[in-house]
C-alpha cells in the first residue's frame, strides 16, 4: 500500500448514439461504430489496476479532515467499469460506456458532517477537498495533524463472480438481448412492441477511516429489463420482467434472458384481457411482490436516520408490538449473491443479518455510522452510497418478510371474495404516517375461493404499521423482486415475500366491489 502509482485520467467516458441496426432482430450485430469502445482487455487493466493513493497521502488527506476537531474522517476510493445498451424495434440503439473514478472525502463530529468529492486521485485534489469538509464539519478550533496506523482487513465473501464482465466481448451482449427479443415476439402475435435494458458494471472500492480501517472490495452487478406491449381484441397490456444479481455474466446462462422475456409476454398478452378493477375494503393475497410493501410501507420507517430524528411511525416503538404474529422482517445485505448484497458496506462495514420485527414485535433499525452513534446501537451495515459523489446514508439492502406455514391454495380457498395482486409497481409512502399509494401491475379477482379474471387499474392504499397488523396468513414460499431504491441517491435493492394475506385493506379501482 505504499506504492504511488500513476493516476488515471480523471474520467474516462464514450457514448455512442444511433439508429436501429438494418434488417430488424434478425440482422442484429454490434454495429461497427462502436469499435472504439474499451475492449475486454482495456476494461480489465482499469479495474485490475491498484489505486494510485498509498499510505502516506491518505494518512495525510484524513489527518487535514480532522484538523479542525471533527472527531471522524473516512477516504472513499472507487472505479467503475460500465456498460450499458438499449433495445427497441429490433435494434440496438444506444449504447455507454464509460470509466468512472474519483474520491470522497467526509468529516464528522457528532452530527455535523461535511462531505466533498474529487473526480481525480490526484494529491491537489483530494487535500483540497480534505479542507473543505475540515472546514464544514469542525468546530472551529485547529487542532493539527492526527496520526493513523492502516489495519488492512479482508471481509468475508457474499459476493462471488466467476465469469468477469471484461472476459465478455460485445457481441455476446447483443445475442443476449436479441434472444429475449425473439423470445417475447414468438410468445403471442399480440405482442406489438419489445423494448430491452442492459447495464453490466464491475465496481472497485476502498474504504480507509481515521480508525485505521482500510478495507478493499469488488462488486459485479448485472440488471436486464424486459419490456412487453401487448394488443388484443381492442385492449392493450404491458409486461416487464428483471434480471439482476451481483454475480458476473455467467447468471446469463440457463436461458435467463428468454425466461424473462416470456415472463413479461404473459404478463402483457394477460394484461389485455382485463377487466376494471373492484374498488372499496377487501381481503387482498399478495404474492412475492409483497416484498415491495414492505420496502416502501414498513422498510423506510425503520432507517436509522428517520428514527433518529423522530420522523419515522417506529421512532421510540422498540419492544412493542407493531404488526401481526406471523410477521418478522429482515433486511441483511449478507445473502449471497442477491442484487442488494455486498461483501462490505460503503463504510467499511460487514453486513449482518438484521432482525427488525419478529414475530410482530419492533426489534431494531437499520443503521449507518452517524445513526448508530446518536441512538448508541450497533452498527448494522447499512451505509450505503451511489457513488463516490455522495456521502453515505442508511439504506436497505435485501428486506423481506420470513416464511411462514400457512398453505397457498387453502389461503386462497378460505377467501370468498377479494384482489389477487401478483405484481405490484410503484408507489409513494409518507415515512412519517405510514401512509402508502402503490400501483399493481398483475392482479386477479378472487371469487368464491379461486382466482378468476385479470383486473386492470387497482392501487393499493393504507397505513404501513396497520396493514401488517392484518396480515393473517403467510405462505412457505419466499422469493425476491429485484429494484432501485431511491432517497435522494440510487442504489440496488432486492425485496422479498412469501405469498400472504391482509384481513382487509383498502383497493382502489374503477369498479364497484
Amino acid at each position: 500500500m505504499n506504492t504511488i502509482n500513476p493516476p488515471m485520467p480523471r474520467r474516462r467516458f464514450l457514448q455512442v448514439m444511433g439508429g436501429a441496426v438494418a434488417g430488424g432482430a434478425a440482422g442484429l450485430a454490434w454495429p461497427s461504430s462502436l469499435g472504439r469502445l474499451l475492449s475486454p482487455a482495456d476494461a480489465h487493466a482499469a479495474m485490475s489496476d491498484p489505486f494510485p493513493v498509498g499510505e502516506g497521502l491518505a494518512e495525510h488527506v484524513i489527518s487535514i479532515a480532522r484538523s479542525h476537531s471533527a472527531e471522524f474522517a473516512e477516504l472513499y476510493l472507487e472505479r467503475r467499469v460500465v456498460t450499458k445498451l438499449r433495445m427497441a424495434d429490433g435494434g440496438i440503439q444506444s449504447v455507454e460506456q464509460g470509466i468512472y473514478a474519483g474520491c470522497g472525502v467526509r468529516a464528522v463530529d457528532r452530527e455535523r458532517t461535511g462531505y466533498a468529492h474529487a473526480d481525480s486521485f490526484e494529491e491537489e485534489p483530494l487535500l483540497a477537498a480534505a479542507r473543505d469538509v475540515a472546514t464544514i464539519a469542525g468546530r472551529g478550533l485547529s487542532r493539527g495533524v492526527h496520526g493513523v496506523r492502516f489495519k488492512p482487513e479482508d471481509p468475508p465473501v457474499m459476493v462471488q463472480c466467476i465469469l468477469p464482465f471484461d472476459e465478455v466481448e460485445p457481441d455476446e451482449r447483443v445475442e443476449w438481448m436479441k434472444r429475449a427479443d425473439e423470445v417475447a415476439r414468438a410468445y403471442d402475435p399480440a405482442v406489438k412492441q419489445v423494448t430491452i435494458e442492459y447495464t453490466d458494471e464491475m465496481l472497485h472500492f476502498a474504504v480507509l477511516n481515521s480508525e485505521g480501517v482500510w478495507v478493499e472490495d469488488t462488486l459485479p452487478l448485472l440488471y436486464m429489463r424486459v419490456n412487453v406491449n401487448a394488443a388484443k381484441n381492442g385492449g392493450t397490456g404491458s409486461g416487464h420482467e428483471r434480471i439482476s444479481y451481483r454475480l458476473g455474466a455467467e447468471q446469463m446462462g440457463d436461458d435467463a434472458a428468454g425466461k424473462a422475456a416470456r415472463e413479461s409476454a404473459r404478463v402483457a398478452v394477460t394484461m389485455c384481457e382485463a377487466g376494471e378493477a373492484p374498488s372499496g375494503e377487501m381481503p387482498v393475497i399478495l404474492g412475492s411482490a409483497g416484498g415491495v410493501l414492505f420496502h416502501e410501507a414498513v422498510g423506510h420507517g425503520l432507517e436509522g436516520d428517520f428514527v433518529r430524528r423522530g420522523t419515522s411511525a417506529f421512532t421510540g416503538r422498540v419492544g412493542e408490538k407493531v404488526a401481526s404474529d406471523r410477521v418478522s422482517v429482515v433486511d441483511t445485505g449478507a445473502i449471497p449473491n442477491l442484487r442488494g448484497s455486498f461483501n462490505v458496506d460503503d463504510e467499511g462495514t460487514v453486513p449482518r443479518k438484521n432482525v427488525l420485527i419478529e414475530n410482530g414485535v419492533l426489534r431494531g433499525f437499520m443503521t449507518d455510522r452517524i445513526s448508530a452513534e446518536t441512538m448508541e446501537i450497533p452498527l448494522s451495515g447499512n451505509g450505503r452510497r451511489q457513488s463516490y459523489r455522495h456521502p453515505p446514508m442508511v439504506r436497505m439492502t435485501n428486506t423481506y418478510l420470513s416464511e411462514g406455514k400457512d398453505d397457498v391454495e387453502e389461503m386462497i380457498r378460505e377467501t370468498k371474495s377479494g384482489l389477487y395482486a401478483k405484481k405490484l409497481g410503484g408507489g409513494e409512502v409518507d415515512i412519517t404516517s405510514g401512509n402508502f399509494t402503490f400501483g399493481v401491475l398483475e392482479a386477479y379477482r378472487i371469487e368464491d375461493g379461486k382466482i378468476t379474471s385479470p383486473v386492470r387499474g387497482a392501487n393499493l392504499v393504507g397505513n404501513g404499521p396497520e396493514v401488517v397488523s392484518r396480515i393473517d396468513r403467510v405462505g412457505p414460499d419466499l422469493a425476491f423482486w429485484v429494484g432501485t431504491c431511491g432517497k435522494g441517491q440510487w442504489v440496488p435493492v432486492t425485496s422479498g415475500s412469501p405469498t400472504l394475506r391482509i384481513s382487509s385493506m383498502t383497493v382502489g379501482g374503477s369498479s364497484q366491489g
